[in-house]
């Protein structure tokens, strides 16, 4: 089935007459039992494709791909029977990946005191390196607050 995934604007994708053949059914009757239904979909549960991709296409219809919702509401659309089927077609679609904001990762200098003691000595140098401006900064507010304050009673 990994074989059949293309890839369209980041989104793993099906093309129509592969996920026909995933449900083991034609095109023109995947396309009858959806029926209307395809349009109500959500816009990123299909993409419409290029001539590229459509080759040996028998009928006038756009080719289409559908993404991971788009296999999951035609599963839904289609029954009971297919929503296995779905399921799985559904595991192939499914974007992984390696981090999750959820779990952070902690940083390699908690364990190692030497990497430690030279993050810290960096971050020393850079906070004494912009102190100045940042203070200058920061007084020079405080005297246009007071300016304004004087004008303004």
């Amino acid at each position: 089935m990994a074989a059949l995934v293309i890839k369209i604007d980041g989104d793993k994708a099906l093309k129509d007459s592969d996920l026909a053949a995933l449900f083991e059914l034609s095109l023109p009757a995947l396309y009858a039992s959806i029926g209307r239904k395809l349009w109500d979909l959500q816009p990123r549960a299909f993409h419409k494709l290029s001539q590229a991709h459509d080759r040996g296409r028998q009928d006038a219809r756009p080719a289409l791909a559908f993404t991971l919702a788009g296999v999951l509401l035609v599963a839904g659309i289609l029954g009971e029977a297919s929503l296995d089927s779905g399921a799985d077609i559904a595991h192939a679609l499914k974007t992984r990946r390696r981090a999750s904001v959820h779990k952070k990762v902690p940083a390699r200098r908690v364990d190692d005191p030497n990497k430690s003691a030279h993050y810290n000595e960096a971050k020393r140098c850079l906070i004494a390196k912009h102190l100045p401006a940042l203070t200058k900064r920061s007084q020079r507010r405080r005297r246009f607050a007071r300016r304004r304050i004087r004008r303004h009673p």
